[in-house]
């Protein structure tokens, strides 16, 4: 058996065909090529290669140049084979390899594709309602990159200028100035040279160079506000058609009562656009984080804790003030300066008022009056007529004096005086409501007889139609700050004891035959005013004949105290006490079917006198003072039960005006950029002060018209201060030295008044952050490729 070959019947392979020739075009391409790479391998890589191999490969490199450069193609062919054996015998390691030229072709269009999305176009999505109801959330848009110039990628430098500029009323996409990394679309109010006011829903503008303002021109539309869907209708909300130069676009108004804006507040402020910014708003007014609300947070200079309202009030006489700073620190950015005022509540005694009410008083209103009267100094008779004699208003103002006439006929009796430099003073009887009033008013709140005429009769008439209104309500001030001291009548049973006894009981008119105690607990009637009632009370309770001389007079009791006093008359004892350690005053008055003398109604005033300490801690104490079993008699008319108000309250309105020359300015600087001596040196020159060296050491200070000048430096603080303080808070060099020493005192300890957590605005989008102007909306399908306007 003969052996067979298992591939004799197999048909034998084809040669491989022979590689096509290069044709003269791939000759040329390729040798440009591989001349381009060997010029960069022996320029980067010459040294790592040996020089027998370096001039081989320099030799043909010459070779093939030569051969492309006489279009011998033929030649370039042998050439361009051996220059490549040459570079992949000696310097494969510096070839590209596939992948590496691949990945250097995709970075190629990668960079291309950036540079035409950096430089021309790019797409945007809407991230929020803000700028509704011109854009929506979830919008896309297309952003015109070119029309301001071209930024250069990853960079804030813009190159065509040109091209266009920035207008009022764009809607522009920008890196936000607090956050690079965002992106926020927002419509352009003010250009650089520009200043944006704006109150509520009023926006105006100050253009460069201009000196007025420019209220934006709106019409209200008729079309309902939209959700951010676009289908639901939404309350408390309208739409505005506003006009900005050429531009007229639509914005919203949502209303700060929207429980849906969790209480929106008003916006107001006004901003000056510095060079190469831009202010911008959301057309969604007042739902959007733009220009007017951005903050940034920064270590803060707070001038309050160089000099503070405690130290103001420990080295002045005034004892209120009111802090403001004039360049709202919420509009501004600096952050290393500040510049406060305080201004005193200056008390003012031109714009005092005051009113006294009495009702239905416990010893009379004749009594009450008479007492009132008395503590009105150099007091007369007036009438209402006099007071509304020659007033222009009031005779051109018949109802007005017709008010004032019927005001008057409720009036028994009227004294007082007027002072034509202090103001008035009057005490009023009042028969038919069976009270007292008096009333004090300065010249800065009742400026005329006629206006004092006209108050004290609105007072009257109000009071008169209720009794039981308080002071508070019946005195009003005017123009003028006032501190409002109102004494609260509380109730009678707590300020005051009125007790009656008699033999049997029964209530008897007859003061021979009968006790009775009045006492007052913690009286808030002006001091002594009580006391003096009582005393004219018992002076008065005399019997004897018309001619007051031939009345008994009041004695001194000095067993009971020194303020002590009694009178006997015809129908007993009438005896007036008063204990200022216990805040206690009575009367006691006892007929003389218990007290046959005077030392009989000492021992029941004894008995008053040791139970008033306990009065005094403890109101529920009063009603003990005395008893039924302290006089042996019975008590006649027991107390109310339903709880009554005291008789009497007053009403002090103490006027504060917040005048000029009751402020002072004070300035610090931290760090200022010029350097501190010539920070100091220039405020020095504008106030024309002088070296002083009082408050510290290289100081000035001066003395205007009007106010007293410090200025200092504190060098371990890199601070410098400024204080200003009007003659009328610093009446002395020595009390305006004594201020900035305070200041320069706290200034050395930085913790005083750095705040490392300040919020200062950070309105402005620089030009650079500026993107591009949105042109088109491409998503939804349903306002596809429409402008935005």
């Amino acid at each position: 058996m003969s052996d067979q070959n298992p591939d004799a019947n197999s048909k034998p392979k084809k040669p491989a065909a022979p590689p096509k020739p290069l044709t003269d075009r791939q000759v040329k391409a390729g040798a440009a090529e591989l001349l381009r790479e060997a010029k960069r391998i022996l320029k980067k890589y010459r040294q790592r290669i040996a020089p027998e191999p370096v001039a081989a490969i320099e030799a043909s490199t010459n070779n093939l140049a030569k051969y492309r450069s006489d279009r011998n193609w033929q030649a370039a062919r042998g050439e361009l084979e051996r220059l490549d054996e040459l570079l992949h015998q000696h310097a494969s390691f510096a070839r590209k390899g596939l992948i590496r030229e691949l990945s250097e072709n995709v970075s190629l269009a990668i960079l291309f594709a950036l540079g035409l999305r950096s430089c021309f176009y790019e797409p945007f999505k809407i991230p929020s309602g803000s700028m509704m109801p011109t854009l929506r959330s979830g919008d896309h848009i297309f952003v015109n990159k070119f029309t301001y110039g071209i930024q250069l990628p990853f960079t804030t430098t813009v190159v065509g200028q040109w091209m266009g500029d920035i207008q009022r009323g764009d809607v522009i996409v920008f890196r936000y100035p607090i956050n690079e990394e965002e992106d926020f679309i927002k419509r352009v109010i003010g250009t650089p040279g520009d200043t944006v006011r704006v109150n509520g829903e009023e926006v105006a503008i100050r253009r460069a160079g201009d000196e007025t303002f420019e209220v934006l021109q709106r019409k209200r539309l008729d079309d309902p506000c939209l959700d951010e869907t676009g289908e639901q209708v939404i309350g408390r909300c309208a739409l505005f058609e506003e006009t900005l130069g050429d531009k007229t676009y639509v914005v919203r108004y949502t209303s700060p009562v929207d429980p849906r804006t969790g209480g929106l507040t008003r916006r107001a402020g006004e901003w000056t656009v510095p060079e190469g910014h831009y202010l911008v708003m959301g057309d969604n007014r007042n739902q959007s984080h733009d220009s007017l609300a951005w903050t940034k947070t920064v270590e803060a200079v707070a001038a309050e804790g160089v000099l503070a309202p405690k130290d103001m009030r420990d080295l002045t006489a005034e004892k209120m003030f009111r802090l403001s700073h004039p360049d709202d620190r919420s509009l501004r950015e600096v952050a290393n300066y500040d510049h406060l005022v305080y201004t005193a509540e200056h008390r003012s005694t031109k714009h005092m008022q005051e009113l006294e009410l009495w009702r239905q008083p416990s010893l009379g209103r004749d009594i009450v009056f008479a007492t009132a009267a008395e503590k009105i100094a150099s007091a007369n008779e007036i009438t209402f007529e006099q007071l509304m004699e020659g007033d222009a208003f009031l005779d051109t103002h018949e109802a007005d004096r017709q008010k004032v006439l019927d005001a008057a006929a409720k009036v028994g009796k009227m004294v007082g005086r007027i002072d034509r430099l202090g103001g008035y003073q009057v005490a009023l009887r009042l028969d038919e409501a069976d009270a007292v009033l008096t009333m004090q008013c300065g010249r800065g709140a009742c400026q005329t007889d006629g206006a004092f005429a006209q108050k004290l009769a609105k007072t009257v008439t109000e009071f008169t139609g209720n009794t039981q209104e308080d002071a508070r309500k019946l005195l009003r001030g005017n123009a003028a700050r006032y501190q409002q001291n109102w004494t609260s009548r509380g109730l009678e049973r707590d300020k005051f004891l009125d007790r009656t006894f008699t033999a049997n009981g029964e209530v008897a008119n007859d003061k021979k035959n009968r006790v009775r105690l009045r006492a007052w607990r913690d009286s808030q009637e002006h001091e002594n005013f009580v006391y003096d009632a009582a005393i004219l009370y018992a002076q008065q309770s005399s019997t004897a004949g018309e001619d007051n001389s031939d009345s008994p007079q009041l004695q001194a009791i000095d067993s009971l105290s020194s303020d002590a006093r009694g009178i006997e008359t015809d129908d007993g004892v009438v005896l007036v006490n008063r204990l200022p350690s216990d805040g206690m005053i009575y009367l006691l008055e006892c007929g003389t079917s218990r007290c046959g003398s005077v030392d009989e109604a000492v021992a029941l005033a004894t008995t008053i006198d040791q139970k008033a300490p306990a009065a005094a801690r403890d109101a529920r104490r009063l009603a003990e003072l005395l008893v039924a079993a302290d006089i042996g008699w019975k008590e006649a008319a027991p107390p109310t039960v339903e709880p009554r108000r005291y008789e009497y309250d007053r009403m002090l309105l103490e006027g504060t005006v917040q005048a000029g020359e009751y402020s002072l300015d004070l300035y610090v600087w931290r760090k200022p950029p010029e350097g501190l001596d010539a920070k100091v040196k220039e405020l020095a020159d504008d106030a024309a002060a002088q070296p002083d060296g009082a408050v510290a050491e290289g100081g000035y200070s001066t003395a205007t018209d009007r106010e007293y000048i410090d200025v200092f430096a504190i060098p371990s603080a890199e601070l410098v201060i400024q204080v200003n303080c009007r003659f009328g808070l610093c009446p002395s060099r020595e009390s305006a030295v004594g201020l900035a020493r305070r200041a320069l005192e706290k200034g050395r300890d930085t913790t005083n008044y750095i705040d490392e957590n300040a919020e200062r605005p950070y309105p402005f989008v620089p030009r650079g952050n500026v993107k591009g102007r949105a042109d088109r909306i491409w998503l939804p399908t349903s306002r596809f490729w429409l402008p935005i306007r």
